[in-house]
C-alpha cells in the first residue's frame, strides 16, 4: 500500500538508509521473473497491467485521462 505523501516515503527511505528499518522486500514476478516490491501481488507492474482485467482498466483510464488533457490543451 502506498504512503499517503511523498514526505512519508522519503522519511522511510532515509530510515532504511540509516539502518533503522529492514531492507525492502524484493519478489520475483511469476510471469516474467522481474524483481518487484509486491505492490500488485505476485506480478510486476507491467505484467499486472497487461495480464489482469483490473490492470487493463487502469491503463485505459490513465491513457484516456492523458488524451483528454492533450485534447483540451490543443483547443487553447
Amino acid at each position: 500500500m502506498p504512503d499517503p505523501t511523498n514526505a512519508d516515503r522519503q522519511q522511510r527511505w532515509r530510515d532504511r538508509q540509516a539502518g533503522r528499518l529492514a531492507a525492502a522486500v524484493r519478489l520475483s514476478c511469476q510471469a516474467c521473473g522481474k524483481l518487484h516490491t509486491g505492490a500488485r501481488g505476485q506480478l510486476c507492474s507491467r505484467c499486472w497491467q497487461s495480464l489482469t482485467p483490473e490492470g487493463r482498466a487502469d491503463r485505459a483510464a490513465r491513457v484516456a485521462k492523458v488524451r483528454a488533457k492533450a485534447k483540451a490543451k490543443a483547443k487553447v
